[in-house]
């Protein structure tokens, strides 16, 4: 801050040479325990963010770019709106959100503070909205998970399309995960609309259906062939869809509860925030009082 003389003072400093006087301001002014502890938690937790905001943004980039599998796979929701646009603007929000709360925080910038402070309340407002929405188009949502294995059936061991491996990987992990076989069941390996490539490739007018290793409940066997056996214990003998609901039924009081405590957390941080302003700007108002008597703000 730099002040203006506007009397003599008992150093004999006359206002018409217009002298200055520079404050220090380098030093930290949240100097309570808990402004301090408050300033920590602040700075730590959105550091986190931060950079699980860069890495999604990288992610959204690297898979917008890849192109092949992520066209086919990634990008089937509606228009321009695809799973790599989507993490981007994820991403680019988290860096965008934690950056006024990381500058504020070391800098002791209050209205850094306050924009943080609103965007915080208006995400916190929209996260209740969404989590309504979801419990309420919990439906579709299911539908539209199911359409991704769906799709991830399709090109399922064929390596032109899955360069990287992440479709066959993503299958197997799932049938191994919820213990299902195929879509609607084992027999959708040899249906050429839902597994396109493994149906060409291993079961195209044979009599045997050959099954992919995760659907077998033998843990180290690459294949095996279906049994419509009643009681049989070759492979899974459920579909992935059933299964999947069945989860879903099963967890959606977890995901409620996490979602409550994502909220109680923002709060959380959002009490920090308000502590390190509002103290900050009680420190302002000190100052400009304590020295207010024979000063008066000239410039900043």
């Amino acid at each position: 801050k730099i002040y203006h003389t506007t009397s003599t003072g008992s150093s004999g400093i006359n206002a018409e040479y217009g002298h200055y006087y520079i404050t220090n301001n380098l030093r930290m002014r949240v100097q309570s325990c808990a402004g301090k502890c408050s300033k920590v938690i602040l700075l730590l937790v959105n550091i986190i963010i931060f950079l699980a905001g860069g890495g999604m943004l990288g992610l959204g980039i690297y898979y917008h770019l890849e192109g092949g599998l992520y066209d086919q796979v990634l990008n089937e929701l509606d228009g321009n709106l695809t799973v790599p646009v989507v993490m981007m603007f994820l991403g680019s929000l988290f860096i965008f959100i934690s950056f006024f709360a990381i500058v504020g925080a070391m800098c002791e910038v209050v209205i850094m503070l306050k924009i943080y402070l609103s965007i915080i309340a208006i995400v916190l407002i929209l996260e209740v909205i969404l989590m309504g929405v979801c419990v309420a188009m919990r439906g579709e949502v299911e539908k539209r998970a199911v359409l991704a294995i769906h799709n991830l059936m399709e090109h399922y061991g064929d390596e032109t399309a899955d360069e990287l491996n992440i479709i066959t990987k993503t299958i197997d992990q799932t049938q191994t995960w919820l213990d299902c076989c195929g879509l609607d069941g084992p027999e959708d390996w040899k249906n050429s609309t839902k597994a396109e490539w493994w149906a060409s490739r291993y079961n195209d007018g044979t009599v045997e259906v050959t099954l992919p290793g995760s659907c077998c409940i033998a843990p180290s066997a690459s294949t095996c062939q279906l049994d419509n056996t009643e009681g049989q214990t070759i492979h899974h003998a459920a579909g992935c869809r059933q299964k999947f609901y069945k989860f879903v039924e099963e967890n959606v009081t977890y995901v409620t509860v996490i979602g409550i405590v994502l909220i109680v957390l923002q709060v959380f941080i959002m009490i920090s925030a308000l502590k390190i302003r509002y103290e900050l700007s009680s420190k302002y108002d000190c100052d400009d009082y304590a020295t207010g008597s024979n000063m008066e703000i000239t410039s900043l």
